[in-house]
């Protein structure tokens, strides 16, 4: 895999933060969705095109657009494929679960979680193109949610989609405390969205569940 290919890719979308305005991408999703769409087919072959705002407006907007392969299917497949593909695989058990991982693929391809496993999956396979673009594409998703915000604050906060994440951002907590120190708030927004307030000590971050929590999964 290209590395420097990879850090120059990372280092094009800047340091600057972004302004989600959850109300105004639900409503450009849902009023035009071929726009949407059309970001999506470019993140699909060419990740490096797409500015941080049509990411903003891509990554964020799946939350308000119905996907073919939610978060029961992930732990449906859990066990079978994605679990495998964290860890070292054989060639052989590659070649068993590739073809299951790209279908989820196809459904979901703006899954962290997918692009990260199907992007090992491919490695093992010696498919240098299609390992590569996964973590680009990987390295895109996760570059949207690190300049949604500082996090330091209710009015810059990091923004995700799912639960998980919001849950993964207390990592961020360690060294700052002990578990005795760890605190955390929740609260609902106007635009459905929800903003945890987690503390350890001195060290303070703000999470934002872009429109909120899934109850049907």
């Amino acid at each position: 895999m290209n590395k420097l290919f990879q850090i120059i890719f990372i280092l094009s979308f800047g340091i600057c933060f972004s302004q989600i305005n959850v109300e105004e991408i639900k409503k450009n999703v849902t009023e035009n969705p071929q726009e949407y769409k059309s970001y999506l087919e470019i993140f699909k072959k060419n990740p490096a095109s797409l500015t941080q705002e049509q990411m903003n407006q891509l990554y964020y907007g799946s939350r308000f657009v119905k996907s073919e392969y939610d978060l029961s299917n992930y732990n449906d497949d859990y066990k079978e494929v994605w679990k495998p593909s964290e860890k070292k695989l054989s060639k052989s058990n590659a070649e068993k679960i590739v073809t299951k991982a790209e279908k989820a693929y196809v459904k979901d391809p703006l899954n962290r979680l997918i692009l990260k496993n199907i992007s090992n999956i491919y490695s093992v396979l010696g498919d240098n193109a299609k390992e590569e673009l996964a973590m680009i594409q990987y390295n895109a998703v996760m570059n949207t949610i690190k300049n949604s915000g500082s996090g330091d604050s209710e009015d810059s906060p990091i923004c995700v989609i799912w639960a998980g994440d919001v849950i993964a951002q207390i990592d961020n907590l360690h060294g700052y405390g002990t578990a005795a120190d760890f605190k955390q708030n929740m609260k609902y927004l106007p635009d459905g969205s929800t903003i945890t307030a987690y503390s350890m000590g001195k060290k303070k971050i703000f999470v934002k569940l872009v429109g909120g929590f899934r109850w049907e999964q």
